[in-house]
């Protein structure tokens, strides 16, 4: 039986990672590696880059390098569990991007060719609390810095 999806489910989180959502084209790529924090583990490579433009959105990238992940085999199912454990983690950082205060884009890399997923998990978890600790230092200072140059009514009069 189909899912009738015209039915809200409130209860049920969204793990869907739409295409739209995936970071994309060369040019994206190029300013990500040109300017990025980068988070290390064994398994994986976490490189972001925050942009003060919101219409940036918050986009994430999945590769497998060919030095470290020879076969093609092995890349695409690399990059398949990359996917598959940010669809189910993505929760940590959606809810910054709520309020489209500033645009984001991140790219995990995988290490080496056999990963599992539960390393993949451990690893990418703590990098995404990392990284969510960040954020929210970064969206606070944000907000402050818009209050102090927002006039007030005193100001006005």
């Amino acid at each position: 039986m189909k899912k009738d999806r015209n039915s809200p489910e409130l209860n049920s989180p969204d793990f869907s990672l739409p295409r739209s959502k995936i970071l994309r084209g060369r040019k994206n790529f190029q300013r990500l590696f040109e300017k990025s924090t980068v988070l290390n583990s064994d398994s994986i490579q976490f490189r972001y880059r925050i942009y003060p433009d919101s219409s940036e959105g918050c986009l994430i990238g999945f590769a497998a390098p060919k030095k470290k992940v020879p076969k093609a085999v092995h890349r695409n199912r690399t990059k398949r569990l990359l996917r598959e454990v940010y669809r189910h983690q993505q929760a940590y950082l959606n809810d910054l991007f709520d309020q489209q205060s500033f645009g984001f884009h991140g790219l995990f890399l995988a290490n080496s060719a056999d990963l599992s997923y539960s390393r993949i998990e451990n690893d990418m978890i703590s990098m995404l609390k990392k990284t969510r600790e960040r954020l929210m230092r970064i969206n606070s200072t944000t907000v402050r810095q818009f209050k102090q140059d927002r006039p007030t009514t005193e100001d006005i009069n």
